[in-house]
């Protein structure tokens, strides 16, 4: 497989499409919803088969969604084992400066006044 290109501007565009398509499927159904009280008789029905059909198309969207970001972290996934096999002591070298930076941020004093000795 490809190494991961994080100047893919193809991915991108994708996302930016997928979230107008999000947008325009709430819009639409929002305003569905906000004509429903207005609607009698088969208007009720045929406003129900649309709103049916804009929900599908919003699962179909969100699948769309999910495959796209489990496409993502499974890219960054292969770059970092990837790497991590091209190069293991930085790898282990980033990992220990991380653990300690994650550590000293964790364990310092709180700067409320409180201590840990009282």
């Amino acid at each position: 497989m490809a190494a991961f290109d994080p100047n893919d501007t193809n991915v991108s565009s994708n996302q930016q499409k997928l979230q107008a398509d999000t947008r325009q499927l709430a819009k639409d159904l929002d305003d569905l919803l906000a004509q429903l009280p207005n609607l009698t008789g088969e208007a009720i029905e045929t406003a129900k088969q649309t709103f049916l059909a804009k929900a599908a198309q919003g699962t179909d969207k969100l699948a769309s969604i999910k495959a796209s970001v489990s496409d993502s972290v499974s890219r960054g996934q292969e770059c970092v084992t990837d790497y991590t096999h091209r190069e293991p002591i930085k790898a282990l070298g980033m990992a220990l400066g991380i653990g300690v930076l994650l550590g000293a941020l964790l364990c310092r004093p709180t700067r409320h006044g409180e201590r840990y000795d009282d």
